[in-house]
Order: C-alpha cells, then structure tokens, then sequence
C-alpha cells in the first residue's frame, strides 16, 4: 500500500512540474515577444527622430544666410527668431509704409525691400530643397511676421494692439505691392503665412527708461519674423 501510495506522489509531482514548466515557457515567449514589439518600437522612433534631426539640420543651413545678413537682420537665439537690424521709426499713432507716416522714409524703406527680398531668396532655397529632397516631403513652414508698439505714457492698450498689427499687415502689404509675396500659388503647401500684432506685449522687449518714456520705447517699434518648421512624419516617402 505505501509503494502505491508513493507512485501516486510522484506521478502526481511530475504532472505538477510539467504543468509549471509549460506555464513559465508560455509567461517567456509572451514576454520576449512584447519586449521584441516594443525594441522594434523603440527603433523605429529613434530612426524617425534621427531623420527628423537632418531635416532640422537641412532648415537650419537655409537660414544660415539670414543669420549671417547683420546689416538687415539680427538673429535673437534666445528666442530663435528674427528682429531687423535697423531701427523702424514709424511717427506716433501711424503705421503705413510711406512718407508721413515712416521716419526717415527712403532709407528706411530701402532697407524694408532688401529685408524682403533676402527672405523671398531664402524661403525659395526652402522650396527648392523640399523639391529636390525627399526627405523634405513632409515639411512646410509657419511664416509669421509680427508688429509691436511703443508703450508710452496715457497710452491707450487696445489701440496699440490694433496698431501693430496693422504696421505687420502694412509690411505684409508693402512687399505684396513690389512682388514679394509669400502668399504665391508657387509657396502653397510650403508657407503657412501668419501677420500678428504683439502691441505691449511679447519676450525681449527693450526696457522702459522710466525718466525718459520716449528714449528706449521708441525702440520697440519693431518687426519680429519667425520661421517655424513644421515636420510630418519624417519616414513618409
């Protein structure tokens, strides 16, 4: 009886151990197999961003000029953004391109136009790369071109937005007037053109000096112009 009794133990442990092994070779091949799907996801992600970094490299080299042009623009890396290297001294409460209502209009003016065609020169690399460069397939851009405004005393805040966004839309205008439009039939899907007015507000404003109201407020009567790349999915082909 306790030979039999002793089979039975034995048999009965042998099925358990049996029983516990396919349970552990099933938990394992479970969890190679998520552990591979997630590598495989991993991998995948980390060659999209790689070739995301060389499109971000590839939009970078286009804007080199812009950033070395330190007569008409001064790159602010801060912000990464673009502000014009000369003063734009528009007579208080005014806002359109033209004698009147620009100080030192022909000058000034003359600078405006150059500002505008070396961004028509580098938004056509842009789309000229995007032609010739399958990687750049899925990339277009936000152009936005902003206007700000002096903050001088008994000023009104609600006009001066409206101000500078209207001194945005007149630069915006102006260079349309001589053929420098960023709006063209041969910009769409490249361009995403935005005009915005930032009155009082926005980073990197010059401080206010507060003897003298007029002497650095007068400053930020100024243009701000972001190029923004805007990245699909950079695998696409």
């Amino acid at each position: 009886m306790k030979k039999t009794q002793n089979n039975f133990f034995w048999m009965s442990f042998s099925d358990l151990m049996i029983s516990l092994f396919f349970v552990v070779l099933v938990l394992f091949v479970l969890t190679f197999v998520m552990l591979k799907g997630e590598q495989n996801k991993l991998e995948e992600t980390v060659e999209n961003l790689e070739e995301k970094l060389e499109v971000y490299d590839l939009v970078e080299q286009n804007l080199i000029p812009l950033k070395k042009d330190t007569l008409l623009f001064r790159y602010e890396d801060i912000y990464k953004r673009f502000t014009l290297a000369f003063d734009v001294n528009f007579v208080i409460k005014k806002s359109k391109i033209k004698r009147g209502e620009l100080r030192n209009f022909q000058r000034t003016s003359r600078k405006i136009i150059d500002v505008g065609r070396q961004l028509q020169n580098t938004i056509d690399r842009l789309a000229e790369e995007k032609k010739n460069n399958e990687k750049m397939n899925e990339v277009s851009y936000l152009v936005i071109i902003s206007g700000y405004a002096s903050h001088l005393k008994n000023a009104n805040q609600f006009s001066d937005y409206e101000l500078s966004y209207q001194r945005a839309y007149n630069l915006w205008n102006y260079w349309k007037s001589i053929g420098i439009d960023f709006e063209a039939d041969k910009y769409k899907g490249l361009i995403d053109l935005q005009i915005s007015g930032n009155g009082w507000g926005g980073v990197g404003r010059f401080e206010r000096d507060p003897e003298n109201y007029y002497r650095n407020e007068i400053k930020n009567q100024r243009f701000i112009i972001q190029i923004i790349p805007k990245i699909g999915n950079a695998n696409k082909t």
